[in-house]
């Protein structure tokens, strides 16, 4: 029985020991040393954690952060993910939602330890340095883990301002690469290019299909992914099998014609998440890899990254959208309106989802997951869960799910959930601004800041930079004289809807 995910790496660490595992710009790593290092790391902080306790892994995208990873789960504790290129006030929020006994770090990343002075920081470096493993200690600790211990924990934008922590359990994580790995019949063979953030769920799906099936990933250098031709050159280079991007990556190749040059070679597997996919795009790299097996992917974080799929075997025009399918393994998605089920066609409903995959729940933070966690309206002789995904879809005639959009002001920007009051939050706290709405522009995907005050947009930008990540800065900023009201005293949005995107679409281009 796996009940952690440890039981993937020693299982690869004894069949695969000297295949690269994982590897990024400075170095590559072989199973049998990722398991070497993840137990020295293990043995540095195993008598200061306790199972089911945050440990913050704070560096770059980098090898050494997925031997964290690993080597906190050795202890049974979870870890969380956070990314150096976090503005310093969004970081100090996560921390203080976790109350970490230990941040472990790396040298070589410019982190200012002077702005988290009162945490305990670890360097990785100097865990690699102790040669002397606990293994008793460590088998102890893991005979008392159980599968529905949490795993890793990943901070979503939060409607207050503060970041939300989506903690997911072992039991998940397996399910959900069980289903993966065997759904798209990943094996040993398997290369993997990553691109998403490890703050970001996408990334479970290379790291652990990795662990499982005894693959390879890369981790491509971010810098690729605005030179499309060197990121072309870069998956022939490293003979990638498989990636599962999001859209706005995919986009940008074909955007810039660098499929007319020169084509990934070794590609079997492209699978697309977190945002929707232009069925243009996708048409223009179907031309060029007719060969190639395509596939969309959806679910939240709250699902543990999936919850539906939908392998595209026939062909869709430019303004048909592509479908987000049926559930994955052990998961039931249902469309529901209100607490009623939906089974007809055409008619849009909340996507729900239960089963194996649901997140434990939102890290300290028990009001808001008992919010979106909610009872079964369907089932009234026992408790189940069920999320409430805030996403509106409907079956098409062919019995597809469809994503139609998001139910409020949530949204999904460059593939990420974005709460647009957590924007309208940092811009309401800058110096004469009197009041402020942020608008999304799902057709030209941007968003908009409008805002009543007399200030600069040079000084709002460096305001806001210092609380918000990149993905979230707007787009564009209007100034008006005032925003409007409705008659309960809300910010008219829908007026300002109708007037900036439905309206004179010019006014922020």
């Amino acid at each position: 029985m796996i009940k952690n995910v440890i039981d993937y790496l020693e299982n690869s660490a004894k069949e695969f020991s000297d295949k690269i595992a994982y590897s990024d710009e400075s170095r590559s790593i072989t199973f049998s040393l990722l398991k070497h290092e993840a137990q020295q790391i293990a043995s540095g902080i195993i008598t200061t954690v306790r199972i089911g306790e945050p440990v913050i892994v704070l560096m770059s995208k980098c090898v050494e952060a997925i031997e964290c990873f690993l080597g906190i789960s050795y202890t049974g504790a979870f870890y969380v993910p956070v990314d150096i290129s976090m503005p310093a006030e969004r970081i100090d929020l996560i921390l203080k939602t976790l109350s970490a006994k230990i941040i472990i770090s790396k040298r070589t990343d410019s982190v200012n330890l002077d702005d988290f002075n009162s945490y305990r920081f670890i360097y990785v470096e100097d865990l690699f340095i102790n040669e002397h493993i606990l293994t008793s200690d460590i088998h102890k600790r893991q005979l008392r883990v159980i599968d529905t211990d949490p795993a890793y924990a990943i901070f979503t934008s939060g409607s207050t301002g503060i970041p939300k922590g989506v903690l997911v359990s072992q039991r998940s994580v397996i399910n959900f690469t069980e289903w993966w790995c065997e759904t798209f019949d990943f094996n040993s063979e398997e290369i993997f290019a990553n691109q998403t953030p490890f703050y970001f769920d996408a990334s479970v799906k290379d790291i652990y299909a990795t662990l499982r099936c005894g693959a390879t990933m890369h981790i491509v250098p971010k810098k690729l992914f605005s030179l499309p031709k060197k990121l072309i050159h870069y998956l022939n280079e490293k003979r990638v099998t498989c990636i599962d991007w999001v859209p706005s990556a995919l986009c940008m190749i074909v955007n810039f014609g660098a499929l007319e040059k020169e084509t990934p070679k070794y590609l079997r597997k492209i699978m697309f998440l977190g945002e929707v996919m232009p069925t243009k795009q996708y048409n223009m790299w179907k031309k060029a890899l007719p060969y190639v097996e395509f596939a969309n992917l959806y679910g939240p974080t709250e699902a543990t990254g999936d919850c539906t799929y939908y392998k595209i075997e026939r062909e869709f025009a430019d303004d048909e959208p592509i479908p987000i399918g049926f559930p994955c393994a052990n998961t039931d998605v249902m469309l529901m309106d209100e607490d009623n089920l939906i089974t007809e066609f055409n008619r849009p409903g909340e996507i729900c989802v239960r089963g194996c995959s649901l997140a434990l729940g939102y890290y300290n933070n028990i009001n808001k997951t008992d919010e979106v966690f909610v009872q079964n309206p369907l089932q009234q002789g026992y408790k189940e869960r069920i999320y409430r995904t805030g996403d509106i879809g409907m079956y098409n005639s062919y019995g597809e799910i469809v994503f139609l959009s998001r139910k409020d002001s949530q949204i999904k920007h460059m593939g990420h959930r974005i709460e647009l009051g957590e924007i309208e939050s940092a811009l309401s706290a800058i110096k004469d601004i009197r009041r402020s709405c942020c608008l999304y522009d799902n057709d030209k995907q941007l968003i908009i800041a409008i805002y009543e005050g007399d200030v600069d947009k040079s000084i709002i930008i460096k305001n806001i930079k210092d609380k918000l990540p990149n993905y979230m800065i707007p787009n564009s900023f209007i100034c008006i004289d005032e925003v409007p009201v409705n008659p309960n005293g809300k910010i008219d949005r829908s007026l300002l809807i109708k007037k900036y995107i439905k309206g004179d679409k010019n006014q922020h281009e």
